[in-house]
């Protein structure tokens, strides 16, 4: 722990009581991970720390009355709480009592920004964040999922969970940043913890890829070659000949539309996945290591946050012995370990949702399969600290939610609008004792879209894709997803799908769950957010909208080179993976560079020989990797720049880095319409590099760390809540990934690997999020390093807080 930071929170403190902190304005910036004892001066899992009146206040008692039964809370040397129950509802309700002790108020701010709730506390910035959520209205969705949970285990557990929650709030004074923000928490119910669900699958696979492209088609000539059906620009996840690849059933592409959805798609936008957010992962059969057990290894690339998105835990009873990680607000553990089987997931990209148009009859009325019909719609008012309150109409059509924007209108279908059942298969997967196990869970796996490896202690081990893959019609005649569907005619609904309600997910309208992708008992698989197969089933997504597949090629290059030596595939080895910097884009793109030599200065030439000279690691002390990221940057921006930004198009709507690779050398996209001369590739990755090397100079950077920064802040604006800011290796491309853009950073949110001798992991951050606990920013070097600790599978550490069931 810091001592500046110690003195400095006292002064605060004080301070808080009498004026006010300005908080980040984004809506992202709200939900970034805070601990419910932020600033409390001492921490449990440290009962030596120095400490005021105030501190021990805020404290809690040590024993804890429980209606469920009795439970322990042990904190390890890292502050990750170990949790043993007496039966499963106990631990539930354990769970529910530390998780608000540390991130309370990161609880509050995650449901408040799905109801659209926002703004009562932070002001009019939030209005537009409130406006969007109420219109989906992302609460009714989590009323219908808490509806659709059928196993009554599942409920009680859920239910014990809000239970140790509120009797938290109950116990103990409520942490400052509600006395910052002016307010008081609701209290927590089931339907809440659903709601962080929804949160998570909306972060997921909440994309309007469908009306951004349409936008483009309709603003810029000639783009639909940029928008293939099909790119063989990668290595797919199921290799040729490894297994099945799903249904390959014909599908129809219609023509493309051609609409402008420009302003709804530019007020969307900013509740979109970020671009970059994906993951990493691989399953290794025991035929690979020295000791005959598999592996599984698992890092997702999400936003990095203070402290990290994830709360890692250990939880025990007679049904459950599971480790892992969670997002704060769920019960479980997402990724992890029981006894005998790990698991990990990664992202699939899937198009789970649809937007329609309309004929419309007037501003309530349109057309639907030859009727009129009326849109539902309500008003509601958002409370505006510090300022007018403000109305908002939420409205729905036959098929979701209804959005407007400067007269452009679209309904929209999302799979996470109707109830889900994930929470039932992931509270099945921390009780999984087998790889069958887990792929019976899987089947009320509805959502988020995703792939997952699993390994068990058999030697078994199994990937395939989850969640619920929506059929789309067209008079009858099976169509892709990918475009706007004319709603009036009914077009590309999803049959069964109810939205607010409970859908149909066994019926015409999704695809069957025999169908996907599967691999049983292979060598290795690997998964990187790239195509799942050679040729992918059509209901998953088109080509390009799989993240670039340069990952992806990494990791099975380094698998197939460890598979030819012979040598085992041991733990070092995997970590050593999940470090690994080489740069796949730099191996595609250096080409396009030496080939316009001859259009360079000398002092460009000098600086391509380095860049072939370089050895393609994007490592912090590296200058080469400096040129290629910023160079990259440069042309990317000079392709596609001209074209779309004159039709008032930003970066967000450029197109995907591998088409920009495939792009013949003398497209026309290289083509400047501003100047009088015709480009081509050589032109303007020549003129990029001109760019490069004069920003790389006006900055005054030297090597890429000076430029590929960490820097994570604390949502209040006070830099000693900060994590320390660092050089970082790595980039969006590598399998060490990391992308720092502005105020957003993704990566690795966590690091798993998981053999025959237990795991490994690693937090960029702490566990902690009190900032006066050494387990505020404790990991993060070693997370920055690539290194990891322990994932221990015992109890560890003192009991800090004891639960006692009632008499």
């Amino acid at each position: 722990m810091r001592p500046t930071r110690q003195r400095l929170l006292a002064v605060l403190l004080a301070a808080v009581l009498v004026g006010s902190l300005v908080v980040a304005s984004g809506p992202i910036a709200l939900v970034a991970p805070f601990s419910g004892d932020a600033w409390a001066l001492t921490d449990e899992a440290n009962p030596d720390s120095a400490g005021s009146q105030l501190s021990r206040a805020a404290t809690g008692p040590t024993t804890v009355d429980s209606p469920y039964g009795e439970a322990t809370v042990r904190y390890d040397e890292r502050g990750v709480p170990h949790v043993e129950a007496e039966n499963d509802r106990a631990l539930a309700y354990a769970v529910g009592y530390v998780q608000a002790r540390d991130r309370l108020f990161q609880l509050d701010l995650q449901r408040r920004l799905m109801r659209g709730e926002l703004a009562e506390a932070f002001g009019p910035g939030q209005v537009e964040s409130d406006r969007f959520h109420r219109q989906m209205d992302f609460a009714a969705a989590a009323n219908a999922s808490w509806e659709a949970i059928e196993d009554e285990e599942t409920r009680a557990g859920v239910e014990a969970y809000a239970d140790g929650v509120n009797r938290y709030m109950d116990d103990r004074p409520l942490p400052v940043e509600f006395q910052v923000a002016g307010y008081e928490p609701d209290r927590w119910t089931p339907q809440d913890t659903l709601l962080v669900g929804k949160l998570v699958s909306w972060g997921l696979t909440g994309s309007f890829a469908d009306i951004e492209e349409a936008t483009v088609r309709e603003r810029v000539d000639g783009a639909d070659e940029l928008y293939p059906d099909r790119l063989d620009h990668d290595t797919p996840i199921v290799r040729n000949g490894t297994a099945s690849a799903g249904s390959q059933a014909s599908v129809a592409r219609p023509a493309p539309e051609k609409a402008d959805f420009g302003a709804i798609h530019d007020a969307v936008a900013p509740y979109e996945p970020e671009r970059g957010i994906g993951s990493n992962s691989w399953v290794v059969s025991g035929n690979m290591t020295a000791d005959g057990t598999p592996v599984v290894a698992n890092d997702p690339h999400l936003q990095l946050t203070v402290p990290p998105t994830w709360y890692e835990m250990h939880l025990q009873s007679p049904e459950t012995s599971v480790r892992g990680v969670s997002f704060p607000g769920l019960p479980v553990v997402v990724i992890g370990a029981t006894d005998e089987v790990s698991w990990g997931f990664t992202n699939v990209g899937a198009d789970v949702l649809d937007t329609y148009t309309y004929e419309w009859v007037d501003e309530e009325t349109y057309r639907y399969e030859g009727e009129t019909r009326t849109v539902e719609s309500r008003t509601e008012n958002i409370a505006v600290s510090g300022g007018e309150n403000r109305t908002v109409e939420v409205q729905k059509t036959v098929h979701g939610p209804l959005l407007e924007r400067e007269g452009q209108r679209v309904s929209v279908a999302w799979l996470g609008l109707t109830g889900t059942r994930e929470a039932e298969a992931v509270y099945d997967l921390n009780q999984a004792d087998s790889v069958d196990d887990v792929r019976t869970a899987l089947r009320r796996f509805d959502l988020p879209t995703q792939n997952i490896v699993a390994a068990d202690r058999d030697g078994e081990t199994l990937f395939r894709i989850t969640g619920q893959y929506p059929i789309r019609t067209v008079d009858n005649e099976t169509v892709a997803g990918d475009q706007v569907f004319d709603g009036s005619a009914g077009h590309g609904e999803w049959a069964g799908f109810e939205p607010y309600g409970v859908s149909d997910f066994d019926g015409a309208g999704f695809a069957d769950f025999e169908d996907y992708p599967e691999v049983r008992n292979a060598p290795y698989v690997a998964t990187a957010n790239q195509r799942t197969t050679d040729d992918p089933p059509f209901y998953i997504t088109r080509s390009t909208r799989y993240a670039d597949g340069y990952r992806g090629e990494r990791i099975y290059e380094r698998l197939d080179e460890r598979a030819a030596s012979g040598e085992p595939m041991n733990r070092s080895f995997h970590t050593d993976l999940q470090g690994d910097t080489y740069s796949k884009a730099a191996e595609a793109f250096l080409p396009h560079l030496n080939g316009a030599r001859e259009e360079m200065t000398p002092e460009q030439r000098a600086a391509v020989d380095d860049l072939e000279a370089w050895d393609r690691r994007m490592d912090a002390d590296s200058e080469a990797a400096l040129v290629f990221r910023v160079w990259l940057d440069a042309y990317r921006n000079a392709t596609w720049g001209p074209q779309f930004r004159a039709n008032g198009l930003d970066e967000s709507y450029f197109p995907a880095d591998r088409t920009l690779e495939t792009l013949p050398a003398d497209s026309q996209w290289y083509d400047d319409p501003r100047t009088r001369e015709t480009e081509t590739r050589a032109d303007i990755a020549a003129r990029a590099l001109n760019r490069t090397l004069d920003r790389i100079d006006s900055a005054g950077y030297d090597t890429y760390g000076d430029y590929n920064r960490l820097d994570l802040n604390h949502p209040f604006p006070l830099a000693f809540l900060d994590y320390e800011e660092r050089a970082m290796d790595g980039s969006p491309n590598t399998v060490f990934n990391f992308r720092s853009d502005r105020s957003t950073q993704v990566g690795a949110s966590f690091r798993m690997v998981v053999d025959g001798d237990g795991g490994v992991g690693s937090l960029p951050g702490g566990q902690s999020g009190n900032p006066y606990s050494p387990h505020y920013d404790d990991r993060l070097e070693t997370w920055a390093a690539g290194d990891t600790d322990p994932l221990p599978f015992e109890q560890r550490g003192p009991v800090v807080i004891r639960f006692e069931g009632e008499s």
